[in-house]
């Protein structure tokens, strides 16, 4: 009966600390998801399930692990922001899927994306035509991007995006 208190109280400590250092570290820990991201909170899970379920596992011991996943991030999120070499070696590059009225089937079909799960989205911005598109970008993080043809656009946001 003491163990199931003993992991009663770490699970009880566990989240809680877990809440703190997410809370620390800012809200860059919490950004729509890319791969690096996705692995820390896959072993953030697996610490967390070790903490609560696992008598060999001390909440000492899960709190460091926790500790050293927040820093690795914060680590590597500022990395990402100063240095676009490992920025582009972690985070997807956004790609355009629609762009000059045409489809870049080679990018859609490489991504998975149909064409209807475009028109979706066209729509689902108020947009009946594609006339009214300017381009249809993937983001780094997976969602779709919808930018409306202006008279005057400079195209400013989309520069640096590949084909």
């Amino acid at each position: 009966m003491e163990q199931s208190h003993a992991r009663l109280l770490h699970g009880l400590l566990a989240y809680p600390f877990l809440i703190l250092l997410l809370r620390l570290f800012e809200k860059r820990t919490l950004t729509k998801i890319n791969i690096f991201n996705f692995i820390i909170t896959i072993t953030y899970d697996a610490t967390l399930g070790s903490v609560l379920t696992n008598d060999k596992v001390s909440f000492a011991e899960g709190a460091v692990i926790l500790f050293m996943l927040t820093l690795l991030q914060f680590i590597v999120a500022k990395l990402t922001t100063n240095f676009n070499a490992i920025a582009d070696l972690i985070k997807a590059s956004p790609a355009f899927l629609y762009a000059d009225g045409r489809f870049n089937e080679k990018q859609m079909q490489k991504q998975q994306i149909r064409i209807e799960d475009l028109y979706a989205k066209v729509r689902k911005h108020g947009m009946s035509s594609l006339d009214e598109v300017e381009a249809i970008v993937l983001k780094g993080n997976g969602s779709l991007s919808i930018v409306k043809k202006e008279e005057d656009s400079s195209k400013e946001t989309l520069r640096g995006i590949k084909e």
